[in-house]
């Protein structure tokens, strides 16, 4: 087991050699916990990271929000094969039959075809939820509701909006109520209760220069509250949730979830997952899996304006490992600290990274070329000196994610695409950083034998 003084020097060397602003990363193994912090919560006054200060979960909300809605299935008060239209019977989209298909499972394995990264940032307040529901009746389902995976942030706030039905509290105080307190969180979504806490705000750094400044804002997008663009926590706290994720009971023996509920949270929901998520195996019920098998690896990561976030459980052999950080870089420094440790300590190894071929395999390329939508935006896979090349347009709130976060803009720009399965439709496209590659994979043929589908990130739909 590592020391907390080992663990600070990773993690400051780190945080240097990724240009981090500030990390707080936690090991628990067996009992025993390891916790260090780096850096500052904010550059303009220099406060330092202490153990307890708040970061923002981001995404790893989602494994909360997944664990608040097991509770309700533990109850028998939630069908997890129930149509979503049976709890919220004004649920639709502009495809209604495919809508009314999308059951309660669909939104935990992200599998509904709801669209991943729709953000039109309403105003916030307590129906917030209820008005994102609204919001939804005109936008497109992709595929067909149940058959593929496709991260989707609005399945999980239309997850929050069902609780928020059953439960008749607003979906901030069900989690307070049912995860938060029994666990003994300090965790909050209310910005007044983050100001009386040591509280980390998020950095950009720029790739060029390497010139850190603060996001311009500190929270947005209220409506993914349950997706996780609300929720900061310290990191203590969230080794305390991920150690419920190892048999069900909460850190003093009491027991949140049934062991039944646990199990089909880990249970592997895809037979095929290449491409659809990166650093995982498979995914479960809310829960991404960096390894499957009778010792899985569990994890989830976010990313909120300027910080990254990332949780792994490991429940055969009892351990959970958290880090936080408020910078734009930070998924380097989680992802490296966080593998090494893994992979030293637990023999723990997720997916193999992409890589292309020596040799591109030779494809039709005429078949593959078209216009694919998605409520995202668009892809345009065209033909350029013979070679394959996607086209993406982003939907107009994730270029302002990119601007928020710093990202360089690259919209618009072809991208070539390397065939490395042929018989699979498999490709991978160069990201233009040293080994960093995304992988591309189109789906289900239509009559004129041309697929109808392609992963990029997220599920597109050709058009007609």
């Amino acid at each position: 087991m590592i020391t907390s003084h080992e663990l600070a020097d990773r993690l400051s060397r780190l945080a240097e050699k990724f240009t981090v602003t500030g990390a707080s990363a936690a090991l628990w193994h067996d009992g025993t916990l390891v916790q260090s912090e780096t850096g500052t919560v904010n550059v303009t006054t220099g406060a330092p990271v202490r153990p307890d200060t708040l970061f923002a979960a981001g995404s790893v909300t989602k494994t909360l929000t997944a664990s608040l809605a097991m509770t309700l299935v533990d109850e028998g008060a939630l069908d997890l094969d129930a149509p979503v239209l049976e709890y919220l019977p004004a649920f639709t989209t502009a495809d209604p039959a495919r809508s009314a298909a999308i059951t309660v499972r669909m939104l935990l394995n992200h599998s509904s075809g709801l669209p991943g990264n729709y953000m039109p940032d309403l105003p916030p307040g307590d129906d917030v939820l209820e008005r994102l529901m609204r919001e939804l009746t005109t936008l497109e389902v992709t595929g067909v509701p149940g058959r593929r995976f496709s991260y989707s942030n609005m399945g999980m706030s239309t997850l929050g909006r069902l609780v928020e039905v059953l439960t008749g509290e607003r979906f901030d105080v069900a989690l307070r109520s049912r995860i938060l307190q029994p666990l003994e969180m300090t965790a909050t979504a209310d910005a007044e209760e983050m100001l009386l806490h040591s509280t980390a705000v998020g950095h950009v750094v720029d790739p060029a220069s390497g010139a850190v400044s603060r996001v311009p804002r500190l929270r947005v997008w209220p409506e993914y509250g349950p997706a996780g663009s609300r929720l900061w926590l310290d990191v203590a706290s969230l080794v305390r949730f991920g150690r419920t994720h190892i048999d069900g009971t909460a850190p003093d023996g009491s027991r949140l979830l049934s062991r039944e509920a646990v199990e089909q949270m880990r249970t592997p929901q895809y037979d095929e997952f290449w491409g659809c998520l990166r650093g995982c195996a498979n995914f479960g019920l809310g829960w991404g899996l960096f390894r499957e098998g009778d010792d899985p690896v569990l994890t989830h990561s976010g990313a909120n304006l300027g910080m990254h976030s990332t949780l792994y459980v490991l429940p055969r052999q009892k351990a959970v490992l958290a880090v936080l950080t408020n910078s734009s870089t930070g998924a380097m420094l989680h992802t490296t600290l966080s593998t090494g440790l893994l992979d030293e300590f637990f023999d723990a190894r997720g997916p193999a990274a992409l890589a292309p071929p020596e040799a591109s395999v030779e494809v039709d390329t005429g078949q593959f070329t078209g216009l694919y939508r998605a409520p995202d935006g668009q892809v345009s896979v065209e033909v350029h000196d013979g070679k394959l090349h996607v086209r993406l347009v982003p939907d107009a709130g994730l270029a302002e994610w990119d601007r928020l976060m710093g990202n360089p803009a690259g919209g618009g720009r072809a991208m070539p695409l390397t065939c490395i399965d042929g018989e699979r439709s498999r490709f991978v496209m160069d990201l233009g950083s040293p080994g960093s590659f995304l992988a591309v994979q189109f789906h289900e043929p239509g009559l004129d034998g041309r697929p109808t589908l392609v992963r990029l990130g997220t599920l597109y739909e050709r058009t007609p």
